[in-house]
């Protein structure tokens, strides 16, 4: 008897000569005689380029689904239930207790921010205060306990407010002298100054308390001119010191003769 396999090379036929006739039988099968346990013919087997395309059709479907591994819904109402809690992380009343417990030390603090030592050296408070000096300012001057300046002689800007005192003396007919103003605090003379309405001639001066302001009378040499003295001495005045104006001499018959004293820090 001889077996012949389809798709295997032919062999040398084997024959059992027993007295009767030899038969041969023949059987024909695959390579591959089961899969997975089951035989018969096999058919269908897919080539590369065929799964490859099935794949990536797979792969495609995959990601155009709505919720492809069916966890999508559960997600959304996680993260939901995450933004909407009073105290996700278990944290927030602890941070809100220590932000208040810092900003009371903050407000309660002598100095939080290290600088009020160096501004009490330099400001006075809000509320006001004791300047106890001495002073930089115009001229040299020290500040007194009662707030007042204790030197007299204190120098003012030009700048500062200046205010007039003046007479005016009708139809004089020689020397004549007025107390016309007394000082209410510490001042400082700039000016004297006179006019003349008629006459021919007047000399004029003023004086702090018996202290001639200018060294040299003013003379009105010129009718209905403001004319100006020369500098001006004794020009500090105290509070309490009396202003005077006077005419040193008449010459004509003017009919009014004005003296006026310009002083600053009134």
């Amino acid at each position: 008897m001889r077996i012949q396999v389809t798709g295997e090379a032919f062999t040398d036929e084997i024959e059992v000569t027993t007295g009767e006739q030899a038969r041969t039988v023949m059987v024909s099968a695959g390579l591959v005689s089961s899969v997975n346990g089951q035989t018969g013919d096999i058919t269908g087997l897919a080539t590369v380029d065929g799964v490859d395309a099935a794949a990536q059709d797979a792969v495609g479907e995959h990601v155009a689904a709505d919720d492809p591994h069916g966890d999508r819904a559960h997600a959304d109402e996680t993260l939901q239930a995450h933004v909407t809690a009073s105290d996700p992380h278990g944290d927030r009343a602890a941070a809100a207790a220590d932000a208040t417990a810092k900003v009371a030390a903050h407000t309660s603090a002598t100095d939080p921010h290290g600088d009020r030592a160096y501004a009490d050296g330099k400001f006075l408070p809000k509320a006001g205060g004791t300047l106890t000096g001495p002073l930089n300012g115009p001229g040299t001057f020290a500040v007194a306990a009662d707030g007042g300046v204790t030197t007299p002689s204190l120098t003012l800007p030009a700048t500062a407010t200046t205010v007039s005192k003046s007479l005016v003396i009708t139809a004089p007919t020689g020397a004549v002298a007025y107390v016309v103003w007394r000082a209410p605090k510490a001042c400082t003379v700039t000016a004297v100054r006179g006019y003349r309405a008629g006459g021919t001639g007047t000399t004029v001066n003023a004086q702090k308390n018996a202290s001639d302001l200018l060294a040299t009378d003013l003379s009105l040499s010129t009718a209905a001119t403001w004319l100006s003295g020369p500098s001006v001495q004794n020009a500090s005045f105290a509070a309490g010191d009396s202003l005077t104006v006077a005419i040193r001499s008449v010459t004509g018959a003017p009919t009014a003769v004005t003296i006026q004293v310009d002083l600053q820090g009134v």
